[in-house]
């Protein structure tokens, strides 16, 4: 007697269709905590480099009494003046490049972009910042996503004489309440360089000011009010800031802040009070709670 085999069971089309509805709404809400995730190990790391500045500015400052200068500007340079991030490399374990870019006594000029002012240095990349790693608004230095406070870290200018050389005792407005190194992304601002100034281009390539509101963008162009000194960040709702007493904070973009300053290029150091301001300026004996 022939027996007739029984089907095997199977998916029906509606089922399968479920089941690919079902699929796609799980990857819908797995992928923002993925980005979400992804995004607080970018931002460790970007903490984690500016930590290590603020120790490499404290070991500097034991050793010369002093914060590092911004740049050595000497305006007959004709390629630039060598920075706060070079003066730095013996204490961010980078002896060799610093041999190799032989800065001597630092007045000098700086090299012409090449292979070796290009290395790519980790510790001056925040991962948050997608970018390339040669600085195409800076004559292709290499990039550094991270600019000294021009409060903490003026220049010094060599024809002149005019050298501010501000020390911890100074900081009346005390260190845990006053900016040090702070970033900047290379889609909202121009982002930086670690070897210094360079010449025919703005010097927010070494340093940042905080007369601005945070985030600021870039406004492009001649850049009547200087919206290239201010920091900027591409992490979500604001931005790393090392303070000159060595710590590390986030601080929110919506931070209390002067809006709509109007006198940033000509040098006028904002002396509204504002959180935000207050935090930039050391010694105004400004009331200051800390973010």
């Amino acid at each position: 007697m022939i027996q007739r085999r029984a089907h095997a069971p199977g998916f029906t089309l509606v089922e399968f269709l479920v089941v690919i509805a079902i699929i796609g709404v799980l990857v819908a809400l797995l992928l923002p905590a993925v980005q979400a995730a992804r995004e607080s190990a970018r931002r460790m790391k970007c903490q984690s480099n500016l930590r290590q500045f603020g120790l490499a500015a404290h070991t500097f400052h034991d050793v010369n009494q002093q914060f590092p200068n911004a740049y050595h500007l000497l305006l007959t340079h004709p390629n630039g003046d060598w920075g706060w991030g070079i003066r730095l490399m013996h204490y961010i374990e980078q002896a060799g490049l610093y041999t190799s870019l032989a800065p001597g006594d630092f007045m000098g000029d700086i090299p012409v972009a090449n292979t070796l002012t290009q290395t790519k240095l980790p510790l001056f990349l925040c991962p948050s910042d997608p970018t390339k790693e040669i600085n195409t608004n800076a004559k292709n230095y290499a990039k550094s996503n991270y600019a000294i406070s021009a409060m903490i870290a003026p220049p010094h200018n060599q024809l002149t004489g005019n050298w501010t050389k501000v020390r911890i005792a100074m900081i009346t407005n005390g260190t845990s309440n006053t900016f040090l190194v702070v970033e900047r992304d290379m889609k909202k601002g121009l982002v930086a360089v670690y070897i210094g100034r360079i010449a025919g281009i703005t010097d927010a390539m070494s340093y940042g000011r905080a007369d601005l509101p945070l985030n600021t963008p870039y406004a492009g162009g001649s850049d009547a009010n200087c919206t290239r000194h201010a920091w900027t960040s591409l992490h979500t709702g604001g931005a790393s800031f090392t303070f000159c007493d060595g710590s590390v904070r986030f601080v929110s973009d919506n931070i209390e802040t002067h809006k709509g300053y109007t006198n940033s290029c000509p040098g006028i150091v904002n002396s509204a009070d504002f959180l935000y301001q207050n935090l930039y300026r050391y010694d105004d004996g400004a009331t200051i709670t800390a973010p």
